[in-house]
């Protein structure tokens, strides 16, 4: 489709809610705080997140911003925003506020801009956290931090917001003895009751865990995140977690609307898989998906050894229509980084797509750190990962009892020569090896074009 017209739909389906969302909203006082009764931004069936680190300190500096948009990012993260206790409090005023190195203005004059050009429908979160960042502050209730963001958030606006969200990224710090490698229980509630109000406010909220902090392979819990794999590997790194993000996840699964894992965690279990078992990068992202499948979409977590959370150990939801694999860009590739961060090809990021696609388990989306890198080594990440599943495919899906059968070099040059497009690649998917829950006839040839069945 021209992209004129890909611009032109956008504009008007983009017309059309905020039409409905400016005749539904509705300014009312509470507490000093607004409340803003709006209809919800959706998010696409199929999302792409970037996060920018880019605070519109110069709006002639946007460019990698806005050609991340154009290549089809649709859920922009911007980097981060803390609270900031307030001095000299009187009886009638806030004890908090919101600090952040954006310029607010600027901001909202792009935000207008990018509107201009079609893409008022990418939504725009803004992420609390970030490594060696701040957690949520102590002794304040989740309705006073909330209401503190809000207030930042509509910025005296009675029908738009800064942000249509927030992402949750708290992580550890450098320090081993820092307080925020360990995650207090008062944070993680503060953290959960923070998303359910906003969610009821018709916010997106999503969190961002490091890979080892949602950890779909193991069943143990712990609120430290100064911690070590059991693998016998790169054991003096000692930032990793044991689940914690699944303690927000399993009290308040329905106010998070997507999950950014982190395959990029510094000496993950990706990075050991690859780099010293030698899996094949996109037979570890397929396995990953079967085995979440194959687990009932979730994991096990032993809550019960935490006394002090007071929460037994339970099954966590982590379904498929939430789940956004989380990659790094360019800065993967820079020389220093050897084992620590892993890098993942486009054809890589296709096999495993369309090998997910085929089997019915395609997750909810993909996404990338940072926008700033896009362009150094080459690597444009947001087209990369937009183009996923570009190209025409013929997949072919067999078990053990038909394989030598299916692998018929002249069935396959027929295959090779059809299709309007020609240049069909072929895709030999042993599904058992992937998931017992795939039930495919045991002889099927399943021709695609543009990832539609024929």
């Amino acid at each position: 489709m021209p992209l004129q017209k890909i611009v032109m739909i956008r504009s008007i389906l983009f017309l059309s809610y905020s039409m409905l969302s400016s005749i539904s909203a509705l300014a009312l006082q509470t507490n000093g705080c607004k409340n803003i009764v709006r209809l919800r931004k959706p998010l696409p069936d199929k999302i792409l997140v970037a996060y920018t680190s880019n605070h519109c300190k110069d709006l002639n500096d946007m460019d990698k911003v806005t050609k991340a948009i154009q290549d089809g990012v649709n859920v922009l993260i911007w980097v981060f925003i803390a609270f900031d206790p307030v001095e000299n409090v009187t009886p009638d005023s806030a004890r908090l506020k919101m600090k952040a190195n954006l310029d607010v203005l600027n901001y909202q004059s792009y935000r207008r801009k990018l509107a201009d050009m079609g893409y008022s429908d990418v939504a725009h979160l803004v992420a609390f956290g970030g490594w060696n960042g701040p957690h949520l502050p102590a002794g304040y209730s989740s309705q006073e931090l909330y209401e503190a963001f809000k207030t930042y958030n509509t910025q005296g606006q009675t029908t738009e917001l800064l942000f249509d969200g927030v992402d949750w990224d708290l992580e550890g710090h450098n320090d081993l003895d820092s307080p925020t490698n360990e995650f207090t229980k008062e944070c993680l509630d503060q953290m959960g009751e923070f998303s359910q109000l906003a969610k009821d406010d018709g916010c997106i909220v999503s969190m961002a865990p490091p890979e080892s902090y949602l950890d779909i392979t193991s069943s143990r819990f712990s609120r430290f995140v100064n911690l070590t794999y059991p693998e016998p590997w790169h054991q003096d790194f000692e930032y990793h977690g044991w689940n914690v993000y699944a303690y927000v996840l399993a009290k308040w699964n329905d106010a998070i609307d997507f999950v950014f894992v982190q395959f990029y965690e510094s000496y993950s279990h990706v990075a050991h898989q690859i780099f010293e078992l030698g899996v094949d990068p996109a037979d570890f992202l397929i396995s990953y998906v079967h085995q979440l499948v194959d687990q009932e979409e979730g994991l096990t977590v032993q809550f019960n050894v935490d006394s002090s959370i007071n929460l037994k150990s339970q099954f966590v939801p982590l379904p498929l229509s939430k789940l956004v694999l989380g990659f790094a860009n360019g800065w993967a590739l820079n020389n220093d980084l050897g084992e620590k961060t892993v890098y993942f090809e486009r054809e890589q990021l296709q096999k495993a797509y369309r090998a997910l696609i085929i089997t019915g388990n395609e997750p909810r989306g993909m996404g990338f750190w940072v926008v700033e890198e896009e362009g150094n080594h080459g690597v444009h990440y947001a087209q990369d990962l937009n183009d996923r599943t570009e190209a025409p495919l013929v997949l072919v899906v067999h078990t053990a009892r038909t394989a030598q059968q299916m692998d018929d070099p002249k069935k396959l040059k027929e295959l090779e020569q059809t299709g309007e497009r020609g240049g069909w690649q072929v895709l030999v998917i042993d599904v058992p090896a992937f998931s017992s829950k795939v039930t495919q006839p045991q002889s099927t040839w399943w021709p695609l074009v543009d990832d539609t069945k024929v």
